[in-house]
């Protein structure tokens, strides 16, 4: 059995006399063809010798191809990783078969379905359990006894979940109580819009983080005729908006020496194979020293609790660069940052930079002013 064979190509005007040396010299040729050049496969430990008797003849010898049992195996070496990772991930989907990996709660209220998982999860009913260590009717009967408002519960295996399905009574009753509207920025104040409860402060003042904004009560329209205030307090839901501009301050050390990273144009792609969460096949160490990373993952826990998730790292070549440029790429990173952190009802009204040296060291200031919606939404914190 020949376990590796080269394929080569032979060119010169001496191509037939080599061709006959090989036959003299019990060296067999397979797959000979005969064209402007010449190709054959010789096997690879004879290939030496056909290298040798070449240069006698002057004939140019061009490697093409290796084949053969010997380079079949080489190739499955090479992706011997993926094939034990993979024999692994089907040994243990067979294994896992007998497990149930998660808990899927139907209801039309997720008040009710938080209470059934933490009931679950309190009875060790979560997590990787095996099937014939789940009684359906047993966990039907846990779910009924324990939570009052549920008047029916079915359980039933799927795959790998545990599938329950409630119904409730009644709906959950949502406390309608809500007291006060409070800040959540230290602003001052430029709209305020009152649907329920009392006004704390007026356009142009300015308010702390968690002062009252709207109260949430208001005074019964029984004042005296000779004005004095002394009408009943009553308490009401506190409703409304309440907008003010709020200042913003990033600063930034400026280094003496400024530098910036640019794509070489390099890149590698690893995988890592996981049944589980359980990494069996690792991606291993980030390929470059500097490099920017695009990470996908494909979860195919629905069919099979097999992940696979994919790196892409792309080389990067750190480059100094002018102070100068290097303050532009500063304002420009933290205004798009700050720009997409900022809800769709907010305005940036100003933004101003600063640049200034204290002991030595050099700083960019960015001041940001935004007109926003300040109240917390009558949610109390």
């Amino acid at each position: 059995m020949i376990l590796s064979k080269v394929n080569i190509s032979i060119s010169g005007s001496n191509r037939t006399r080599l061709l006959n040396k090989l036959k003299n010299e019990n060296i067999l040729i397979y797959d000979l063809r005969v064209d402007e050049k010449t190709t054959f496969s010789v096997s690879q430990k004879n290939l030496n010798k056909v290298c040798e008797f070449a240069d006698i003849y002057g004939v140019q010898v061009e490697a093409l191809s290796v084949s053969g049992l010997e380079n079949m195996l080489k190739s499955a070496l090479k992706h011997l990783p993926y094939v034990l990772g993979a024999t692994i991930c089907f040994v243990m989907l067979i294994v896992s078969t007998g497990f149930v990996y998660n808990l899927r709660v139907e209801s039309e209220s997720n008040v009710y379905a938080n209470k059934v998982e933490n009931l679950l999860k309190e009875n060790k009913l979560i997590g990787v359990i095996p099937k014939n260590k789940i009684d359906l009717k047993s966990v039907e009967n846990l779910i009924l006894n324990n939570i009052e408002e549920v008047s029916f519960a079915t359980c039933y295996i799927d795959g790998f979940s545990l599938k329950i399905k409630i119904v409730a009574n009644d709906p959950p009753k949502v406390s309608e109580k809500r007291t006060d509207l409070l800040s959540k920025n230290d602003a001052i104040i430029t709209r305020v819009i009152v649907r329920s409860g009392t006004s704390e402060f007026a356009v142009g003042e300015r308010v702390k983080a968690g002062d009252i904004l709207i109260g949430g009560y208001h005074i019964a329209d029984n004042t005296p005729s000779d004005g004095e205030e002394n009408g009943e307090r009553v308490e009401v839901y506190a409703d409304g908006e309440v907008y003010g501009k709020v200042y913003t301050h990033k600063r930034f050390v400026i280094p003496k020496q400024n530098f910036t990273f640019v794509k070489t144009g390099k890149s590698k792609v690893k995988r890592q194979l996981g049944f589980n969460n359980l990494a069996v096949i690792k991606a291993g160490k980030a390929p470059y020293e500097f490099y920017e990373l695009l990470k996908s993952e494909v979860n195919l826990f629905g069919i099979l609790p097999i992940k696979v998730t994919t790196y892409e790292y792309f080389e990067l070549k750190k480059v100094q660069i002018e102070q100068n440029a290097y303050i532009e790429q500063l304002k420009n990173k933290f205004d798009n940052e700050f720009k997409s952190s900022l809800d769709m009802d907010t305005k940036l009204l100003t933004k101003n930079y600063e640049i200034k040296e204290i002991e030595g060291i050099k700083y960019l200031d960015i001041f940001y002013e935004t007109e926003q919606r300040i109240d917390n939404g009558g949610q109390n914190y």
